[in-house]
């Protein structure tokens, strides 16, 4: 090869190892960019990585302490669950102490005005004639202040149980007319005396049985007439007049219910005024109770008790024009028959006088009770209708009575008694076979529903709370002995 050739190869190789040599550095440049990135990344990395895991580690210490404050919590938690079942437990015994409190209340006031009413009403009615007018009208003070006392000790345990929320209510197929027959007999002696006209009226298309609370519906007539009876002056009238009206809800109307009106000519309420009488200790003049007496408590119990039925309480009344309350009670409450009030004859049966009818003839019965003073007022308000009655102080008087004395019709007998109470006494009764069809008649002056659930399970044929009513004391009786 010549030389020419040599030098061109010369300068070929040249320029080619210059441009490896150039491509090599920029490689070279390149490589030590990305390494120097690759450096800066990994020492973001790192940095994050090191901000990551102390942020990690802060969030764990926090998890930490959240978990120890949750376990605080929840101990603190537990701690106050048992607390507040340990005070429910206590409120829970207190609620049953206040509860059988209320009912020994009740049966200790009750069990002497259950006497009181009694011979006051025997005596008001002076069968023997050898009264001076001033002393009956002296008997039927002493009776009506016995039933005004037994107002106020409903108004006052009602109020106590609404304040508790224990106000309860237990439906029942009942007898109308044992309503109305026993309001007769207890507002009639007051009618006499304070001179006021008082009638009980009623639409003859009215059912035999309805389905409601029986203490509940005659407790609210009660105040109703009560109240009537304290702001309507002598020479006035009173009417309760029974009918069935359209019921209505909302804006629809259904089918007939119960409407019992207690309509007075006294000296009525001011239209302003017709609510502020239904709030508690509330009446329509702070005059009033010191002119007329009352707590104020009965009217607004009374709605409290209608509302409890399903149905209401309302007022029409204008100052100086009477006053009329209606109680109205839902189409449920009448209890479907065939046989309406019997005996009408006319558009309504007015009852305007006490029925005097002698029930028996000499039938006999076992009224069993510890307390002298009901059995003496019992007996004595028995035998005058007519029956023959023994007496016996406990229950193993009354079983050792019963297997000397096989012509004992029916047994009367006390709930609350020493040493062994009615029902115990009435389980020994039915666990004999001679005894098992015996009807038994529970009196009592307790106010707890579980008594009567308690003794009717226990076998009562029937059960009445003391004071007792004469009028429905009287037809159940008659109803047992000629069932």
């Amino acid at each position: 090869m010549d030389e020419k050739a040599w030098q061109k190869r010369y300068e070929r190789e040249k320029t080619a190892r210059l441009q490896a040599e150039k491509i090599a550095e920029e490689k070279i440049r390149e490589i030590s960019c990305r390494n120097l990135e690759l450096k800066n990344l990994t020492e973001n990395l790192e940095q994050q990585t090191k901000e990551r895991t102390a942020e990690l580690e802060a969030n764990n210490h926090r998890l930490v302490d959240s978990r120890n404050a949750l376990r605080a919590q929840k101990k603190e938690l537990q701690e106050t669950n048992q607390r507040l079942r340990e005070k429910a437990a206590e409120l829970e015994n207190v609620s049953h102490h206040k509860s059988q409190f209320l009912a020994n209340v009740s049966h200790e006031l009750r069990t002497p005005l259950n006497s009181l009413m009694i011979l006051a009403s025997l005596l008001a009615d002076n069968q023997e004639g050898n009264l001076t007018s001033e002393q009956i009208q002296s008997v039927q003070i002493i009776f009506n202040s016995s039933n005004e006392l037994l107002e106020i000790i409903e108004d006052i345990l009602d109020m106590s149980r609404a304040e508790a929320g224990e106000l309860s209510i237990y439906h029942e197929d009942i007898l109308l007319g044992d309503i109305w027959r026993s309001l007769t007999d207890q507002f009639m002696p007051v009618s006499k005396e304070k001179g006021i006209e008082f009638e009980v009226v009623c639409a003859p298309d009215l059912p035999e049985w309805i389905h409601t609370d029986r203490k509940r519906l005659k407790q609210i007539l009660k105040n109703l007439l009560a109240n009537a009876f304290k702001f309507t002056p002598k020479d006035g009238s009173i009417k309760l007049v029974i009918h069935k009206e359209t019921w209505r809800l909302g804006k629809e109307y259904t089918s007939e219910g119960l409407v019992f009106q207690v309509i007075d000519n006294g000296v009525g309420i001011p239209v302003e005024k017709h609510e502020t009488v239904f709030h508690l200790f509330k009446q329509a003049d702070g005059a009033i109770s010191r002119k007329y007496g009352g707590t104020g408590l009965g009217l607004s119990i009374s709605r409290k008790l209608a509302r409890l039925l399903e149905g209401d309480l309302t007022l029409e009344s204008e100052e100086n024009k009477g006053a009329t309350f209606s109680l109205l009670l839902p189409p449920l409450t009448l209890v479907t028959t065939e046989e309406s009030i019997r005996g009408v004859d006319s558009e309504f049966i007015i009852v305007s006088e006490e029925d005097t009818t002698d029930y028996f003839s000499g039938q006999q019965v076992l009224l069993v009770d510890d307390d002298l003073r009901n059995s003496f007022a019992l007996s004595r308000l028995l035998e005058g209708q007519g029956l023959k009655v023994h007496l016996a102080e406990s229950g193993e008087q009354a079983l050792s009575f019963l297997e000397e004395n096989k012509n004992i019709e029916l047994v009367l007998l006390d709930l609350m008694m020493p040493t062994i109470d009615g029902c115990a006494v009435l389980a020994q009764f039915r666990s004999k076979v001679e005894l098992q069809l015996m009807p038994v008649i529970i009196l009592t002056g307790s106010t707890l529903k579980d008594d009567e659930v308690r003794c009717r399970a226990a076998g009562a044929d029937d059960y009445l709370q003391k004071p007792v009513e004469v009028r429905v004391l009287i037809n159940r009786i008659q109803s047992w002995l000629t069932a």
